[in-house]
């Protein structure tokens, strides 16, 4: 225990060391984090890349960056020597249709590229979760297109779908065959360096090259030069080697702890007031049940744990308020039969009932009103990110480890915002679930 406490310390200080570095040097100012645009999809990170794909872009330099992007993808797929620079189109958010009933067509495209012989849809992923079928519809509208060359990407940090099974409908395409997948962490971040060279004589696109591929960094977590030192501190200190399997164990064991720490103290906020549902069924992961936190920290195909409460019943259906796990915490609203089945936000709106009516009609103005904060789905009546939020697949994510470690203050906050919610959206005199 005393070589555990005494390699604490001096990692402590090591980090403390590089923190004041980069004070000094002004390396921790990044436009993205000043604006808290970190990892939205598709207002940040598909805008910056379409743009400059895109010849009439507003860096005005033409098409040299399509260019090299093109380049890169020869030299990893050997498909695209022949793409027509002089006629190229690029769009962002391309809309392919309406998502179908079977949900095997339709959607919007992060990223589309194309001439007249070549189509290269990308999906880009940060922490968002995959939807269902998402890339087999891409892959499906492409196959549509006859005459033509197709490639279709999966775009993430670290090249890593994230989950296979829910976006390629069960494996009816593969990845390798149907769909391939590049990452942030080397191949946007080379073709950025590539970019920034070319933009040297041009300040403001130079600078602006540059704040987002240190955004990069900072999210594959490149920025981190006290890395290199931490591995050479044990590395060379014998007495710290010996104990490295009990050091990750530790580690480990503490993030379990904190996790179970974070679920438990969210129960017990919200069951003074609302009853939590505290079994998991089909499409339910209670997190607190059947050591879902642990398989969520040690596999990567236990991809969700929750928690859901009942707080308002109309008829046979339940309102729920959820609060998952996927990357980042998020919450909102599932409406449930007496069975446990989620009701898909189309049957809802059928359903010949005014309090209903005036349910979807409120979180309609909701999400229209507050964009940024409020979502829609296919079966959630609204989604949103907690707030704030933690990262529980990294922790060095915006602070994640920080909420954490200000654990009450957290969870109040959290609990603050989801009573705040149903308040504002639901009348909470009506509840009768209490």
């Amino acid at each position: 225990m005393n070589k555990l406490i005494q390699l604490f310390n001096e990692i402590h200080l090591l980090i403390e060391k590089y923190e004041q570095i980069r004070k000094e040097k002004g390396d921790n100012y990044n436009l993205f984090q000043v604006i808290n645009m970190t990892s939205d999809e598709t207002r940040i990170h598909s805008a910056m890349i379409a743009d400059l794909l895109n010849p009439e872009g507003l860096h005005q330099m033409g098409d040299i960056f399509l260019k090299l992007f093109i380049n890169k993808l020869n030299q990893q797929f050997k498909l695209y020597k022949d793409f027509d620079l002089s006629s190229p189109n690029v769009e962002c958010e391309k809309y392919i249709g309406t998502i179908s009933e079977n949900k095997d067509a339709g959607g919007r495209i992060d990223i589309y590229i194309s001439d007249k012989n070549h189509h290269i849809a990308i999906e880009n992923k940060i922490y968002a979760t995959d939807q269902e079928n998402q890339l087999l519809r891409y892959h499906n509208h492409l196959e549509s297109i006859t005459g033509v060359n197709k490639l279709l990407l999966y775009l993430s940090l670290y090249g890593e779908v994230n989950d296979i099974e829910k976006t390629t409908g069960n494996n009816q395409i593969k990845e390798g065959e149907d769909f391939f997948t590049i990452s942030y962490s080397e191949f946007i971040l080379s073709w950025l360096e590539e970019c920034r060279s070319k933009a040297i004589d041009k300040p403001l696109i130079r600078e602006g090259i540059t704040h987002y591929r240190n955004l990069i960094k900072i999210l594959t977590h490149q920025m981190e030069n006290e890395k290199n030192e931490l591995i050479e501190l044990i590395k060379e200190n014998p007495k710290y080697i010996c104990y490295l399997p009990k050091y990750k164990d530790a580690i480990k064991e503490v993030e379990i702890g904190l996790f179970t720490d974070f679920w438990t103290k969210l129960e017990k906020a919200i069951e003074n007031k609302y009853h939590v549902v505290k079994e998991s069924f089909d499409g339910y992961k209670y997190a607190l049940d059947k050591n879902y936190v642990r398989k969520y920290h040690e596999s990567c195909s236990c991809k969700y744990q929750s928690i859901e409460f009942e707080f308002n019943k109309i008829g046979d259906y339940r309102l729920m308020y959820s609060v998952q796990v996927d990357w980042r915490t998020y919450c909102g609203v599932l409406i449930r039969d007496s069975n446990n089945k989620i009701i898909p936000i189309k049957e809802v709106q059928v359903i010949d009932n005014q309090e209903f009516k005036d349910i979807i009609t409120r979180i309609k103005e909701l999400i229209n009103n507050s964009p940024d904060i409020y979502h829609s789905s296919s079966n959630w009546l609204f989604w949103k990110y907690t707030e704030p939020w933690v990262n529980f697949r990294d922790l060095n994510d915006r602070n994640s480890a920080c909420r954490l470690s200000k654990m009450d203050e957290t969870i109040e906050s959290i609990a603050k915002d989801i009573i705040n919610d149903i308040d504002m959206i639901f009348d909470d005199k009506s509840n009768n679930c209490e």
